[in-house]
């Protein structure tokens, strides 16, 4: 075998290939999404315009806050704990807005009840 010998390196781009390929998949992507969407916009409306629910919810709030273990229990799955530890940081964030506009307020008037320096 010699060693002098060329080396052929060949490359290979799927990008620039198969464009059939990609124009599928996007077609693929955007049915997909369509045949979501029809349910969503079913379960959206179902919610919106469902009258017949509150009941329902009533029955599941009356159930939780009736045992409290049931309220710890809803607090500790992932989804309500990072409900409610949102909820803290949005009280926080609330608080902090206050004192930072009182602290505006408190400037503002202190200024203008300063005696004004004419030159």
């Amino acid at each position: 075998m010699q060693m002098d010998a060329d080396i052929q390196v060949k490359t290979y781009s799927p990008a620039k290939s198969l464009g059939h390929a990609r124009r599928r998949a996007a077609l693929m992507l955007v049915g997909a999404t369509a045949l979501a969407s029809i349910p969503t916009v079913l379960i959206f409306l179902a919610v919106l315009y469902g009258e017949w629910m509150t009941g329902l919810f009533q029955a599941i709030h009356d159930f939780m806050f009736g045992q409290p273990v049931w309220a710890i229990v809803a607090a500790t799955s992932p989804l309500a704990g990072a409900l409610l530890v949102c909820y803290g940081y949005m009280q926080r964030a609330i608080r902090k807005r206050r004192a930072d506009r009182e602290a505006r307020l408190e400037a503002a008037a202190a200024n203008a009840s300063a005696p004004q320096a004419r030159a």
